[in-house]
């Protein structure tokens, strides 16, 4: 991973609708879930009140996890942590 890149969330002015990922504006269209800053930017939505938030506009948003199984896979990873 380069160091030199910095995790950028942006403000979204609703919810994302899990539901959506047929139509293009599903979580994984808005957010890199396997990103290791991940959990900061979330923090860092929690703390400025968003209601929610997108990494589209992060440099590090296409940055590929190695996780197999998926993203119920790597949550319940995550879980058990």
């Amino acid at each position: 991973m380069n160091n030199t890149l910095k995790p950028f969330p942006t403000e979204l002015s609703g919810p994302i609708n899990p539901e959506a990922s047929t139509k293009g504006a599903g979580v994984e269209n808005h957010r890199n879930l396997f990103c290791a800053h991940y959990d900061d930017c979330l923090d860092e939505a929690v703390k400025r009140g968003w209601n929610s938030f997108t990494c589209t506009r992060c440099p590090l948003f296409h940055q590929a996890g190695d996780y197999e199984g998926g993203v119920e896979a790597y949550a319940t990873q995550r879980r058990f942590a």
